[in-house]
């Protein structure tokens, strides 16, 4: 169960930091250079603060110029921390109470110091030591279908145009790409795509084909099959792996796709498509490792694509340019 999974086993450790007296410039400068989405500030090891992607976002509306501010100045104070023996389902709630995505996780000590916090408190002992940061980014790729709890609704949540290479997103889906150049493709890098599969989905997708096999839509049938409750069409699944090659960098043309089916998946789990470009086969071709897990981390399918990336059409490649210039 996810509440026996502890913040630890998927905590970032290599936690990026800064001392309050560096300048705004230069924290902003080491973001980019690490390519990350935050950084903690800490004084004598311990996180006072933390600055993020979305502080410079705010503040730069505020303010004509941030380069003669120090961090101290325009970082979020005091910092909501959670201890490393606490579970993700710990991490997700407290994110969600505080609305906030950077959690920086700190092992405190056993000085029993007046001001001690519980597993996921804001007020800490001096003794308290960074020792990793967990994120949205994390928990989404781990426990997907925890990221999206609460927050259900029977309306789809709206569309929204975000990106040159796709005609729309939607704010359950979560697409994740990881990679030394985010504007090429190369052997390393690695892409996921998280989204629930919905009852409507597998209606919609069951029309849509003609596989109206009552396994999937059939609740009473399926119950009297091995599996004991209705599941996804496994195309519907492997089409996730479709999603994630989607969103590479360039125009993605599929050439060939080879799955194996490990594990049914139930209608309504959330599932994870991730994609690892393994080889570079010439003439702009790549060989991609491909699975897709289910809400608990199992092993839904799992095979390997080859894809051909084009650059994109002019209009698209124009849209990517405007964007990097506001």
């Amino acid at each position: 169960m996810h509440d026996t999974i502890p913040v630890a086993e998927i905590m970032v450790e290599d936690v990026v930091t800064a001392t309050p007296d560096v300048t705004a410039t230069e924290a902003a400068t080491l973001l980019r250079g690490e390519n990350v989405s935050s950084v903690v500030i800490v004084r004598d090891g311990e996180p006072i603060g933390i600055l993020t992607e979305g502080d410079f976002v705010t503040h730069l509306c505020e303010r004509s110029d941030l380069g003669h501010l120090r961090v101290r100045d325009v970082m979020s104070a005091p910092v909501t921390t959670i201890e490393p023996t606490a579970s993700i389902v710990d991490a997700v709630e407290l994110l969600r109470t505080t609305d906030i995505e950077h959690l920086p996780v700190v092992s405190s000590g056993d000085s029993g110091a007046e001001g001690d916090g519980d597993a996921t408190g804001v007020e800490r002992a001096e003794t308290d030591e960074l020792v990793g940061i967990v994120t949205t980014t994390e928990l989404t790729y781990y426990v997907p279908q925890l990221a999206h709890r609460g927050g259900e609704s029977r309306q789809r949540p709206p569309r929204r145009h975000v990106r040159s290479d796709t005609q729309y997103e939607r704010d359950d889906w979560t697409f994740e790409y990881r990679g030394d150049d985010e504007s090429t493709v190369s052997v390393g890098d690695v892409a996921r795509f998280s989204k629930t599969i919905s009852d409507e989905d597998v209606e919609a997708f069951a029309a849509a084909t003609g596989d109206t096999n009552r396994v999937h839509l059939d609740a009473a049938y399926a119950a009297e099959t091995r599996f004991g409750e209705r599941i996804v069409h496994g195309v519907l699944a492997n089409g996730l792996i479709s999603a994630a090659l989607a969103r590479l960098p360039g125009l993605t043309i599929y050439l060939s796709q080879e799955s194996s089916f490990r594990a049914p998946l139930a209608v309504g789990d959330s599932a994870t498509a991730v994609c690892e470009i393994v080889e570079d086969l010439g003439q702009s071709k790549y060989r991609i490792e491909t699975n897709v897990s289910d809400g608990d981390g199992t092993m839904v399918l799992e095979g390997n694509a080859v894809v051909l990336v084009d650059d994109l059409p002019p209009m698209a490649a124009g849209e990517t340019d405007a964007a990097t210039t506001r």
